[in-house]
């Protein structure tokens, strides 16, 4: 009896040794492989933007063999072991759903690729710099350097303004002046501000001329090519350098102005005289 239970135990000990065995050097081995694959993508011509879901799917599928591996060293049949991870798979399938369909938006992103890592890009709710695309999440760094994480089935339904992807883009700028002034004059000095910045892309065509005729003002419209770096410093640039040339060649930038009919019946302008000559 006691040499039967022994035996049992000293059995099922050595299986349980073998279990840590194999589960502590599989895990080793896991975690040099997917170092393994890092160093490698690191060399390879390989998007950076699919590197950390190609690591995080390496561990993942790395650590599920040598569980089952492990399992198998405390005689775990394999067909039941698989059967028991497919309903636990189901179960958190359906209780995990939404990450699902986050993980499935990964993989679409990758994909398809309408952006990259170090994209400024911006959806319908948020806007700045992809950092990574990971397995469930995006995360990005807003212009004001704040860290964001987009659920990445947000992206992939949602549309999307990738503002790095073209080398150049449009500068457009609309400038008003007052009613009365020479419309020449103006083109003139616009066109005078475009030649002088080293920035804008002469080559590629601008856009100048009047676009309406507001209620207290006249419309022009500013079209310049630039590269893409240079879009912000030459849109400021714009506006201050129009701001001071129009005051140096005197012409004026309006302001909204109304004018104020005031109609009187008869009887009013009577009660009105009656009160003045009452109170005189």
């Amino acid at each position: 009896m006691f040499e039967r239970i022994e035996g049992i135990l000293v059995d099922y000990g050595f299986k349980l040794l073998g279990f840590l065995v194999v589960l502590i050097i599989g895990w080793s081995v896991a975690k040099y492989l997917v170092n393994l694959i890092e160093k490698n993508l690191k060399k390879s011509k390989l998007d950076i933007s699919i590197h950390g879901f190609v690591l995080t799917m390496s561990g993942f599928l790395f650590k599920l063999v040598v569980i089952i591996t492990a399992a198998g060293m405390l005689g775990v049949p394999m067909t039941t072991f698989i059967a028991m991870l497919s309903a636990a798979g189901l179960a958190i399938g359906l209780a995990l759903k939404d990450s699902l369909s986050n993980f499935a938006a990964g993989i679409l992103i990758l994909t398809t690729r309408p952006f990259s890592v170090g994209d400024f890009i911006e959806s319908s709710s948020v806007s700045g710099t992809v950092l990574s695309i990971q397995m469930l999440y995006t995360a990005l760094n807003t212009l004001d350097n704040k860290r964001v994480m987009v659920p990445n089935n947000h992206l992939a339904t949602s549309h999307i303004i990738n503002y790095s992807i073209e080398a150049e883009r449009r500068v457009d700028k609309v400038y008003s002046v007052a009613y009365g002034t020479n419309v020449q004059k103006v083109k003139e000095v616009l066109m005078n501000i475009v030649m002088d910045d080293e920035n804008i892309l002469t080559e590629k065509g601008i856009i100048l001329g009047v676009s309406s005729h507001s209620d207290s003002s006249i419309d022009f419209d500013l079209k310049v090519w630039v590269k893409r770096e240079h879009f912000f410093p030459t849109s400021y640039g714009l506006n201050e350098a129009v701001l001071m040339e129009f005051e140096k060649h005197g012409i004026e930038i309006p302001y909204p102005k109304r004018d104020l009919m005031v109609r009187l019946q008869k009887e009013e302008i009577k009660e009105l005289s009656s009160f003045a000559e009452e109170n005189a």
